[in-house]
Parts: structure tokens; sequence; C-alpha cells
């Protein structure tokens, strides 16, 4: 290869990874900014909510046993820190908290357990998940993946979870579907469907009264 030649040969590889490196640039921008429009959008909807209430599906990957479990239900939500939520069969489970109270009601058996809330318990009740959302860049390192969908990392411990995967929605009520990743191997898949926002839900609906003949069991004695 002549001088000529070789000088033009190193002008066009200088331009190709000239080329490479504005692209990659123009990309990792867009991301950042696709990124910071979901998130300020999620964190703004979820600041305006009072209250919120809808159907869930959820899918629960249990590693242990290797098995898939699939349960549906209704769930409300009000702030601050009060939830109710009710599987439909074959889970008969009935599950309130208000405050740091929980009570979880199983119909079949009649029996209920009473228990305090912490974080330590979201692998448990994953749902729950949906109150904390208004500061997600307080507690979680969030990444996007994918269009309209968001990667976090819990800041602090919380629970079990180990990552939590957000899907959203173009427009609406901003979080389609909710996938927890915990440390034990476990994935439960949460969707949510026919969402009301600040319908006004009453204060009684987070109130439990334990059945007649219930068997209560206190865990936090």
């Amino acid at each position: 290869m002549n001088t000529i030649q070789d000088s033009q040969f190193k002008i066009q590889n200088l331009l190709t990874c000239l080329l490479i490196i504005g692209c990659l640039a123009v990309s990792s921008g867009a991301s950042a900014a696709g990124l910071d429009d979901l998130v300020g959008r999620i964190q703004k909807e979820f600041s305006r909510i009072k209250d919120i209430s809808g159907t869930f599906s959820q899918s629960s990957y249990i590693k242990d046993i290797e098995q898939t479990q699939k349960y549906s239900g209704r769930f409300f939500i009000k702030k601050p820190s009060r939830m109710m939520w009710e599987y439909s069969g074959p889970r008969d489970e009935k599950v309130i908290i208000n405050n740091t109270d929980t009570w979880i009601y199983r119909k079949s058996l009649n029996q209920v357990m009473k228990m305090k809330f912490t974080k330590k318990a979201y692998s448990q009740v994953p749902i729950a998940l949906l109150e904390s959302l208004e500061n997600i860049r307080t507690d979680f390192d969030i990444s996007m993946t994918r269009e309209n969908a968001l990667q976090l990392r819990p800041k602090r411990k919380v629970g079990m979870i180990k990552t939590l995967v957000l899907e959203t929605a173009p427009e609406g009520f901003p979080v389609k579907m909710f996938t927890i990743f915990d440390t034990y191997g476990n994935i439960i898949m949460i969707e949510l469907d026919n969402i009301k926002i600040n319908s006004g839900l009453d204060d009684s609906l987070f109130v439990f009264k334990a059945p007649p003949g219930a068997e209560v069991f206190d865990m936090g004695e």
C-alpha cells in the first residue's frame, strides 16, 4: 500500500470510529432521556394518587419445588400505609395492612394471623410495593432494559428482593405489570387491570374484625 492509500485508509478508519462513537453517544443520550421521562412520569402519577384500586393476576415461580402457582384477586390501597387485597379461589386469603398492623385471614380454616408489617415482609406481600413507587429514585438504582421497562435494584435491603422490573403502559396508570426476582431464585409476576384512582375509598375498608369463632394467632407477641 502506497503512502496516499495508507493515509486514505487511516482517514476512513478514523471517520468510521467517530461515526460509531457519535451513534453510541446519541443512543446513550436518548436512553437516558427516555429513562428520566419515564421515571418522572411514574413519580408524578404516584404523587397525585390518594387511593387506588383494581384487579390483579399473579404468577409465582417457586424455585425450591420448581412449580408455578397462579392467583388472581382485587386490591385497594389508600395513603398512607393502608392496603387490602383479597385472593379469589383456590387461594382463599384476605390481607389487610393498616399502618404497621397486618392481618391475614384464611377463610376456609377461619384462621387469622396478626403481625407487624415491615419492609422485610415485601416478599410475602409484593403488591404492597406499589405504595413505594412515588420515590423510586430514592429507594432504587434504575436502568432501562427496553422501551417502557425499568429495572430497579434496591439501594437498601427490602426483604429478599433482588431486582424489580416494571413494565409501563403508554398512557393512563403507568404500571402495567411488575416482576420480582428474589435472592432465593423465586420469580413473582403481577399484572394489574381495571385500575381506579382517587375514587374515595372509605377508611372502614382497612379495619379488620375477626369473624365469629375465628382462631387468632398474634405473631407479634
